[in-house]
């Protein structure tokens, strides 16, 4: 696999991820300012049996479709690809026939007894109908990823938000005065339409790009099917139990702030405000490193079946070289100007306030996705689904300890120790698998001190230099000019090295 497929790939989704998240995120300032922090609190409640959901009907066969896909097209068994997406989408659509009726049947007793909040029956109903359509879209997603054909689900992603917001804006005049209950419902319908959007663009697409070539040695649908299910079974087994946990972990979060003496209006409001908007501004800069994890897996798999060593270790060095070099730099930004950017983005001073705290979690919270990308490429998913366990764990009995007595706190302790231990052990098992050369100064030390020098630079300018301008432009300007101190000062360490940029920079002509 070349190089530059990887590096180009990475590019068309990093661009398309940043339009959908600043799409989402607008999205997001949009909705929090209908429905509020507990419209938003009920909103993300509804989201873990979503991931449930997916996590039985499409994680799992999405990850065997993208690697077999890829190994069949490295072998030039073109005629293998189309048995491979069309056995994974009877599988993923079946399953998703039965979550989908199991849902609608049972919305109010999962909402009253599992999540302890009887407003999310009705989104959990219309959330149940996205189901099917979603676990197609995964199938024929990643038959694109195994292709290295990102730009069609990239473009998908751009259009569902647009979808999404689009319905969220003609239905808030008629549900927002039905009160939290039909509020929360209507941010759900926007989801469901977005996934019906995106399933009609991916089907045509695969209709019209689906490869036509033949192989000499087609396999049996017996035998395809025994492949997906030796890669998806353990896949979504493991991913599961990891999400239940997760799932288990939003669900107590309100009820142990309740103990800690908050009322379940103020409860609710606090996890949206944690869930809703903090958290995803920290995650925004994960557009890049998502970008890179998607184009890893297939990458990977193709190099491990090929077993091209080189081709893994160049991989696993750059990506967790520029994966920390990002988390620093995400670290320092929102420590300096997080407190603005919760004003700014939310009017709410409080998720500013998070923000400075969540900013040290943001080089282990970019390093565990990636990281595992990496390590599900080379088989060893038994080892991610094993650390993830570890920090999920980590993180229950934080909820369960601490949040009663120092309330969200206690939690965010979780979230750092969690975190710093599952990415850990990731580098641990890289390092012992892999020919990582890992470099203490040029990839933490001297990308540390550039974002101090660049941090003070900023404060010296800002003691003797008034900017005229509103609080928005202000900042934007000190963003910018902490990226235009910290870029020449990385290159001039050598913590980023000139031909890596050229490289990128070159990249069609390699």
């Amino acid at each position: 696999m070349k190089r530059s497929s990887v590096i180009k790939g990475t590019i068309i989704l990093t661009v398309a991820a940043l339009i959908t998240r600043v799409l989402g995120f607008a999205n997001r300032i949009y909705l929090s300012n209908l429905i509020g922090a507990e419209g938003m609190g009920l909103y993300q409640l509804v989201f873990p049996i979503y991931m449930i959901c997916y996590t039985i009907c499409c994680s799992g066969i999405f990850t065997a479709v993208s690697k077999l896909v890829a190994e069949e097209k490295a072998k030039n068994n073109y005629s293998n690809l189309k048995r491979i997406i069309r056995t994974s989408s009877i599988i993923a659509f079946t399953l998703a026939v039965i979550l989908m009726l199991v849902l609608i049947f049972n919305a109010e007793l999962i909402s009253c007894k599992l999540i302890n909040e009887p407003r999310t029956a009705l989104a959990i109903k219309i959330m149940a109908i996205s189901i099917p359509f979603t676990a197609i879209i995964s199938c024929i997603k990643g038959y694109f990823y195994g292709l290295k054909y990102p730009t069609v689900p990239a473009v998908s992603q751009i259009i569902e938000q647009i979808t999404r917001i689009t319905i969220i804006y003609f239905l808030s005049a008629l549900f927002i005065p039905k009160g939290l209950t039909y509020a929360c419902a209507m941010a759900i319908i926007g989801m469901v339409g977005g996934e019906i959007v995106s399933f009609v663009i991916v089907a045509v697409a695969y209709k019209f790009n689906s490869l036509k070539e033949r192989s000499s040695s087609p396999q049996s649908y017996f035998i395809i099917l025994k492949k997906i299910s030796a890669i998806a079974v353990p896949i979504t087994s493991n991913r599961l139990i990891t999400t239940i946990l997760t799932s288990i972990e939003a669900i107590l979060i309100p009820t142990q702030l309740q103990l800690f003496g908050l009322s379940h209006s103020n409860a609710l409001g606090t996890y949206g405000i944690l869930t809703g908007m903090a958290l995803p501004l920290i995650l925004f800069p994960t557009v890049f490193t998502n970008s890179i994890s998607l184009m890893l897996l297939p990458t990977v798999s193709a190099a491990s079946a090929n077993k091209n060593k080189s081709m893994i270790n160049f991989t696993t060095t750059k990506t967790m070289k520029f994966t920390i070099l990002i988390g620093i730099l995400s670290t320092f930004l929102f420590l300096s100007f997080g407190r603005t950017l919760g004003v700014i983005v939310y009017n709410e001073e409080y998720v500013g306030v998070l923000l400075t705290i969540l900013a040290w979690l943001c080089p282990f919270i970019y390093l565990q996705t990636t990281l595992g990308s990496i390590l599900n490429g080379l088989n060893k998913q038994l080892i991610v689904f094993r650390n993830n366990v570890i920090g999920l764990s980590i993180r229950i009995a934080f909820i369960f300890i601490l949040i009663p007595m120092y309330g969200l706190k206690g939690y965010l302790w979780g979230l750092l120790c969690s975190f710093v231990l599952v990415s850990t052990l990731n580098i641990i098992h890289l390092v012992r698998i892999t020919s990582i050369n890992f470099k203490v100064g040029n990839w933490l030390v001297k990308p540390i001190l550039v974002c101090l020098a660049s941090v003070s630079s900023i404060d010296l300018l800002s003691r003797y230099i008034t900017m005229p301008f509103s609080l928005l432009v202000n900042t934007l300007i000190n963003i910018c000019l902490f990226m235009i101190i910290c870029i020449p000062l990385l290159l001039l360490t050598g913590s980023v090295n000139l031909n890596e940029v050229n490289f990128i920079l070159n990249r069609k002509k390699r």
